[in-house]
């Protein structure tokens, strides 16, 4: 099996194999796992979320933005991680936090958001590529979403797919890990 690299521009396939090393940025550092045990997540109802459901609220208004909440379909356990894509089914834009206060695609000139256009110029959705490392603390994804049209909107879904892995934490990290991100990186 040929394993993709992290941002491919293909179809999402796991990024390592079962019995390999990954090294995971968690924490402000990197830390060893070794892979026990993949499975795919494919894009399905409970993985299809309104973030209008999760905020409890009826519509996100004109130009407004919906707080960011932690999605507990995407929540994982310690020594798991969730591998995925993700994309708008409505006309929103979707904003990722890792750590709650860390915005992920967030360059210094401001935080990119997915929308309703990343799959045109990114057909297998590989820029919104992300990972959640479940583990002690509070190290869950969290999403925001952004309304750019004059007129409110009445739902606000958003579709998720990918991969978990059951992992094992190693003392150290292997020489011949993988390297990956699963939380922001602060400078």
């Amino acid at each position: 099996m040929i394993v993709a690299n992290l941002y491919d521009n293909g179809p999402i396939s796991p990024i390592a194999q079962i019995k390999e090393n990954l090294a995971i940025w968690t924490d402000g550092k990197y830390k060893g796992f070794e892979i026990l045990f993949i499975e795919p997540i494919p894009r399905s109802g409970p993985y299809t979320i309104d973030m209008l459901v999760v905020a409890q609220v009826t519509n996100v208004g004109a130009f407004l933005t919906i707080n960011q909440a932690v999605l507990p379909a995407l929540q994982v356990n310690e020594n798991e991680l969730f591998h995925s894509r993700w994309s708008p089914l409505d006309d929103v834009e979707g904003m990722l936090f890792e750590l709650t206060n860390m915005p992920r695609f967030n360059p210094r000139g401001g935080q990119a958001r997915t929308s309703q256009l990343t799959e045109v110029y990114d057909p297998y959705l590989a820029t919104t590529t992300f990972w959640v490392l479940g583990g002690p603390g509070n190290k869950d994804a969290s999403f925001s979403c952004y309304n750019p049209q004059a007129i409110a909107q009445t739902q606000a879904r958003f579709a998720f797919f990918g991969f978990r892995y059951q992992l094992r934490a190693l003392d150290a990290v292997p020489a011949n890990a993988r390297y990956l991100p699963a939380q922001g990186y602060a400078t």
